[in-house]
């Protein structure tokens, strides 16, 4: 008896045995599916991050074909906090430096003033300037604007021809009355208006830039009382907001200028990369937080260190929201 059952048991073991062979050995396709569908699921789909923006660049070459990564897409469900700020690069400090390289290769100009101006001279149709007071990007700048503060009026003049006539001849006067040009040594300041959004989905806190101004130091001697009823000359320093560019418009010319490197020229990054990495160092001038009256800091505190403490405790703020939100 004990045999049979025995030789019963080994007979179940092996029937089962050889359904599981038949049904694995007619799954490969199902599983290779499978697989395939995962692998087409975006990191920004299953977790809301997104990966280095170099897995999303193609090969660099002369027509510009780079395409910087999607951003993760957020609903407003999900958004907890927003706020936007503006903040200043200066690029004579030395993190920042690569700024103001000079240099032209293959791509064209490595400056990266000269970069913004390129790109407004290329793309007319789809990149605009805006109003140096307009920051909500409503009110369009043509070209000729930007050019009349970058090189002056322009002017018409009579000349005399060698055979006698006289004609009308237009240039651009840098010297007009009331001109303050900017040279390209006063252009080292950048303005960047961003919002940090903090999306309750994934707990993390996203950087988006929205614009970029350059802004320019002209030295002006204006006249000023000298408490005897009489005028005296001073020297001053105006900050001139040139112009302002929408930064999605032109995202994809960014990604395709690499960053100076000082240090290796083979590991070089993106200027999409950098602004959005927060590659450098910057000073906050103005924040939508409890700013009823729409002012900047430089309105607000006339003393350079208090700018400098105010500038500190927004960003000290920011990031304080960012970290109450994690429980450990």
């Amino acid at each position: 008896m004990r045999i049979h059952i025995i030789h019963f048991k080994v007979f179940v073991l092996t029937i089962f045995t050889m359904i599981g062979m038949q049904s694995i050995a007619q799954s490969p396709s199902k599983v290779t599916e499978k697989l395939t569908r995962v692998k087409d699921v975006s990191l920004e789909e299953s977790n809301g991050f997104t990966q280095d923006s170099s897995f999303y660049l193609k090969p660099n070459n002369k027509e510009n074909n780079r395409i910087p990564p999607k951003y993760p897409e957020l609903r407003k469900e999900d958004v907890l906090f927003t706020e936007t700020i503006w903040e200043d690069i200066d690029g004579r400090q030395k993190k920042n430096r690569h700024f103001l390289y000079e240099s032209v290769d293959e791509t064209g100009e490595r400056n990266f003033f000269k970069i913004l101006t390129s790109i407004l001279e290329s793309d007319t149709t789809n990149v605009k300037a805006y109003a140096p007071n307009n920051d909500r990007f409503t009110t369009q700048f043509k070209m000729d604007s930007v050019l009349t503060l970058l090189l002056g009026p322009m002017v018409k003049k009579p000349l005399t021809r060698p055979d006698g006539t006289v004609v009308d001849t237009s240039f651009r006067d840098p010297t007009y009355a009331g001109a303050d040009i900017p040279t390209d040594s006063s252009i080292y300041t950048f303005r960047i208006k961003a919002q940090y959004i903090f999306d309750n989905r994934t707990s993390r806190m996203h950087y988006r830039i929205l614009g970029i101004a350059p802004i320019a130091m002209i030295k002006k001697t204006v006249d000023v009382d000298d408490g005897s009823g009489g005028k005296r000359s001073v020297d001053t320093v105006i900050r001139k907001t040139l112009f302002w560019v929408s930064y999605p418009k032109i995202r994809t010319y960014l990604a395709n200028r690499d960053v100076y490197n000082p240090n290796n020229q083979k590991r070089m990054i993106s200027w999409s990369d950098l602004l959005e990495a927060r590659y450098f160092d910057s000073r906050i001038t103005k924040s939508s937080y409890g700013n009823f009256n729409d002012r900047d800091l430089f309105e607000l505190f006339k003393d350079s260190k208090k700018r400098l403490e105010a500038a500190e405790k927004i960003k000290q703020r920011i990031d304080d929201f960012d970290q109450d939100r994690w429980v450990y």
